[in-house]
């Protein structure tokens, strides 16, 4: 073989580990792309389940009103076991139920002021309040860092509903 055909033959076969090299390269990153969409997927996969967990329960709503004390007891005691002296639950003030859009439904807020309390002593408390066990769902939170407050106290004001079932009266 002549040295003309020698440097063919090297050139020929370097053409070829450089394009064998390149295609492992990309073998490797869409491997590690399909690992990735599979962790992806099965991340999807478990949030589906819980969605279709949380779809398949029912709206709990109680077929009256609650009274006042039905309504204060649970927020005082949520508030005690948040750690929330009961002096700082400055008010419970039940609001008038609303009709939920066109549906059987009507929502009952109730908001609760707390004053000098922690982030960590209002998040407790709410989660107590929307628990399985708590029969509320939390609508809205604000806090004011109100002048005077110690420094990481706030003022907060949750309010709370419930559902009540009431279908509304037809007109005959």
């Amino acid at each position: 073989m002549n040295r003309r055909m020698t440097l063919y033959v090297v050139a020929l076969y370097a053409l070829l580990a450089t394009a064998a090299g390149s295609s492992v390269h990309h073998l490797l990153q869409e491997r590690a792309a399909a690992r990735a969409a599979a962790i992806a997927l099965s991340e999807c996969r478990r949030h589906e389940a819980h969605i279709l967990r949380l779809r398949a329960r029912p709206a709990l709503a109680t077929d009256q009103e609650r009274g006042s004390t039905d309504v204060s007891a649970p927020i005082e005691a949520a508030a005690k076991a948040a750690g929330i002296p009961a002096d700082r639950l400055v008010r419970i003030s039940p609001e008038t139920a609303r009709r939920v859009g066109e549906t059987p439904y009507k929502e009952k807020p109730t908001r609760a002021f707390l004053r000098n309390v922690s982030l960590q002593e209002v998040v407790t408390m709410a989660h107590r309040l929307v628990g399985e066990d708590g029969g509320f769902d939390l609508k809205s939170l604000r806090l004011d860092a109100a002048r005077g407050e110690t420094a990481g106290r706030w003022s907060a004001e949750l309010v709370l509903v419930y559902l009540i079932y009431e279908p509304a009266q037809s007109r005959l």
